[in-house]
């Protein structure tokens, strides 16, 4: 069971539908998916889907094990224009096709690349019978082929599995799944980070993340969130994707992915783009493992910041201070008709402008003015940020306007306005109306995307206390 489960996952079969639209997500399968063979671990390097499959290969060479199954091979598909899928290729066969080869990885701008594999080289090893443990290889790609790859320093050839590598966005950490001992369940999810030109020693994530079940399948996204699959952290059922996020504090408690994408079924790899709003993941919920894409059909933002809010006030301070002492004083002007006295003062302006302000240092017993300490123009505007604007306090039931139109966005040109809201619910507009149903403090968020660059994005939350 346990080499099913790192190797291919025990099936579950359920009722098949072809696609998933739910409110602001779409689950599509895609067209090479075969109904009798198993397709997983998606990976995507320049414009090349890259997965891992047991089906026949129309061109290249077929591996079987010793239990006359067909090997586990790497294949690679490109999508044309029209979104269609091309026919999936073999990837190197010569090299790969005589054993277990899975979960491939490329290192940033680098030949190099890893990918879990079978320990066993030889076919007369595999003897019926034989545990066929399988560990992280690097190798390096070259233009006539690959350089003989190597195995790395934390695997175990006789003692327990590694494999599923995942890489930090800079290289120096990797993140993989091992059942070595001294972990906290089956397969537990490690790290090790590079050196030199090898690997640290393996270290265990934690219980936050690791369970008495199996957590395979990491997939670390630029983001910094960690997504894994588990069957243990209390999700739809089988294998579910869940992330994390690393903070000061440790790992954050997992949250698992949108009821679309789990099922009851297994749904066990992912891969996301760097902008969050789609990607590929693995699930049986058709009988056979396929590959499926999801989309967010609303942006993705992996970050809000708290809203600020625009009081228009300022502090004026002269870094020269201990002139006004004795018979002399500061006089500063704002420019809006009012004036105070101080070296440092604070002030509050009524509406947006710019403002020619002004310190003067007066002399008191002749009442007549000596210098001006400062002379600039200030310009008083909205916080650039997106702005909501709703009552700090609403009652439950109450329907409440929520508007976005005061937002400043300085140079970025926003694309729409959109809103994630304490059900779960999302909306688009500028402005919306939205029920509160508790009592509590309630979080919403409202977010846009630049018109001239879809990954930038820029998105706010405020805390509204919802009474009865």
């Amino acid at each position: 069971m346990m080499k099913q489960l790192f190797v291919v996952l025990g099936l579950i079969f359920i009722s098949s539908f072809s696609a998933l639209k739910a409110q602001g997500l779409s689950v599509k399968t895609l067209s090479f998916n075969e109904k009798h063979n198993d397709e997983m671990a998606p990976f995507v390097q320049d414009s090349l889907l890259y997965f891992r499959s047991n089906k026949n290969v129309k061109f290249g060479i077929k591996g079987v094990d010793q239990d006359k199954e067909n090997m586990l091979n790497l294949f690679s598909v490109y999508q044309a224009a029209d979104s269609t899928w091309e026919e999936p290729v073999q990837f190197m066969p010569n090299y790969f096709s005589d054993l277990n080869t899975s979960s491939i990885v490329f290192y940033p701008d680098s030949n190099e690349i890893y990918f879990t594999e079978s320990h066993i080289k030889d076919k007369k090893e595999l003897k019926k019978g034989t545990v066929d443990f399988r560990g992280i290889y690097v190798g390096k790609a070259k233009e006539n082929g690959f350089k003989r790859a190597k195995s790395l320093p934390f695997n175990s050839r006789r003692s327990f599995n590694v494999g599923h590598p995942t890489l930090s966005p800079d290289g120096q950490k990797m993140f993989f799944t091992s059942d070595k001992e001294g972990g906290y369940g089956g397969y537990d999810l490690y790290f090790s980070e590079r050196q030199g030109d090898s690997w640290g020693e393996a270290v265990n994530l934690g219980d936050v993340l690791n369970t008495g079940g199996h957590e395979l399948f990491p997939f670390y996204h630029p983001s910094g969130k960690l997504y894994f699959a588990s069957d243990s952290l209390g999700g739809q059922g089988g294998f579910d994707i869940f992330y994390t996020e690393r903070t000061e504090s440790g790992w954050e408690r997992p949250i698992a992915m949108d009821e679309q994408i789990n099922t009851e079924a297994n749904e066990y790899s992912c891969y996301i783009y760097a902008d969050g709003q789609r990607g590929y993941f693995a699930s049986d919920r058709y009988g056979s493992s396929d590959i499926l894409e999801f989309e967010y059909l609303f942006p993705v933002f992996h970050t809000a910041d708290k809203q600020k809010e625009n009081t228009f006030t300022y502090r004026f301070y002269d870094q020269m201070n201990g002139k006004g002492d004795g018979p002399l004083k500061y006089v500063w002007r704002f420019g809006d008709g009012h004036q105070a006295e101080g070296d440092t003062v604070i002030h509050k302006y009524k509406a947006e402008g710019e403002y020619h302000v002004q310190s003067v240092l007066v002399d008191t017993v002749e009442n007549v003015e000596l210098f001006v300490l400062n002379d600039f123009y200030q310009t008083v505007a909205k916080k650039i940020q997106v702005y909501i604007n709703v009552p700090d306090e609403v009652k439950v039931g109450d329907r409440i306007r929520l508007d976005a139109s005061s937002s400043n966005f300085g140079e970025f040109v926003p694309n729409g306005y959109y809103w994630e809201l304490p059900d779960g619910s999302k909306q688009k507009g500028e402005t919306i109306e939205y029920i509160f149903r508790t009592k509590g403090k309630h979080i919403v968020k409202c977010g846009t995307i630049s018109m001239d660059d879809p990954h930038n994005k820029m998105c706010t939350y405020k805390e509204i206390n919802v009474s009865e």
